[in-house]
């Protein structure tokens, strides 16, 4: 079920609440665009709020313009540019930004020929006129006002009222708190599966289910202008990344130095690593002893081999699809696997996993 409240206009003018995944969408043509309007003085939509309106229209928003008297709005310019907003900006008085916006706002079927929505943000009731008129052209319409603390959306074309409740928004962690949470999930994890290298999308869907809020909702808040998986790489004290090639998934783990007695005796018994990988033979040794370290707390487990080739990256500093080109064998990593006879291979409908024999 969806965080926000859904009700819908029953014919008495009473409210009904029905599940946002009910709600109806608009027929509207999958190449089309939605056009947001914001008149930035009466109305203000936070990064939240406007991730929430991304799942009420159907056609994506690619248009986003704000109207205000930007010299007395403080920093909001500069976070509204900085989230893609294009400003225009009108003189001091009361009802400029509204007239400005009905004006702007009455040719966006001329202007953007491809808009088939369009979001009027604002309370004012004079933004009903403008409403019809983009009506009347063959647009759906969504008149998004604020109600107290609750945003209300009201889809012109099928009548229905979606409400979106101040309380009912996930609270954005602070991101010494977000990076705490995510290294006790990746620990669970690795306590789970026995391995220290753990898919990033399995962690992001725990994170999920558990805090109820995306990790790419964390990633808007704090860092709007990266993707959720850089966030990771720009904490290297914590987290360490890797990814084979762009075909196989991205793995993490904890950047992590124990210097218990447990560890130092665990690493004095640990199979000793060639310094150097000259032959096939090598690399089939090489790779064998990281499995055996892998599956330490259960001998002769499979392991995806995705965290095999992200602990030979970390242990000699190259990805292992560059050491076998560079040991002039041919095949790729599968290929080279299935050809050593040290492991025993099979596939899984979540890809490949590999155990010593």
């Amino acid at each position: 079920m969806s965080y926000a409240k859904t009700t819908e206009l029953n014919g008495s003018g009473s409210i009904t609440q029905i599940p946002l995944c009910e709600l109806e969408k608009a027929a509207v043509n999958t190449t089309g665009i939605a056009v947001l309007l914001l008149d930035a003085e009466n109305l203000q939509l936070n990064p939240e709020t406007e991730k929430f309106l991304t799942t009420v229209c159907t056609s994506p928003i690619q248009i986003k313009i704000a109207f205000a008297n930007w010299c007395s709005m403080g920093k909001l310019d500069a976070d509204l540019h900085g989230r893609g907003y294009d400003l225009i900006h009108v003189p001091v008085g009361k009802d400029n930004a509204d007239g400005k916006m009905i004006a702007f706002g009455s040719s966006i079927h001329e202007r953007y020929p491809k808009a088939r929505e369009v979001l009027v943000c604002s309370s004012d009731k004079v933004m009903t006129n403008l409403c019809n008129h983009l009506q009347q052209h063959g647009l759906i319409v969504y008149q998004v006002s604020k109600q107290g603390e609750d945003i209300t959306v009201l889809n012109s074309y099928t009548g229905k009222l979606v409400k979106l409740s101040a309380n009912s928004v996930p609270e954005i962690p602070a991101i010494a708190q977000f990076i705490q949470q995510i290294k006790e999930l990746i620990k669970a994890e690795q306590k789970r599966t026995h391995s220290c290298w753990i898919k990033l999308a399995t962690i992001s869907q725990n994170y999920k289910n558990k805090y109820k809020i995306s990790i790419s909702h964390v990633a808007n808040k704090h860092f709007p202008d990266k993707k959720a998986r850089e966030i990771f790489m720009k904490y290297p004290a914590e987290f360490v990344t890797h990814q084979i090639d762009q075909n196989y998934p991205v793995y993490i783990t904890l950047f992590e130095i124990d210097l218990s007695a447990d560890a130092m005796q665990e690493s004095a018994v640990k199979p000793t690593l060639p310094s150097s990988i000259a032959t096939k033979l090598d690399l089939e040794h090489a790779l064998k002893n990281i499995i055996i370290k892998l599956t330490i707390n259960s001998p002769g487990s499979y392991i995806d081999i995705g965290p095999l080739g992200s602990e030979f990256k970390q242990q000699y500093g190259k990805p292992i699809t560059e050491q076998i080109k560079s040991l002039q064998l041919s095949g790729n990593f599968i290929k080279f696997l299935q050809s050593c006879s040290s492991f025993q291979l099979r596939q899984t409908s979540k890809g490949w996993q590999i155990a010593v024999k």
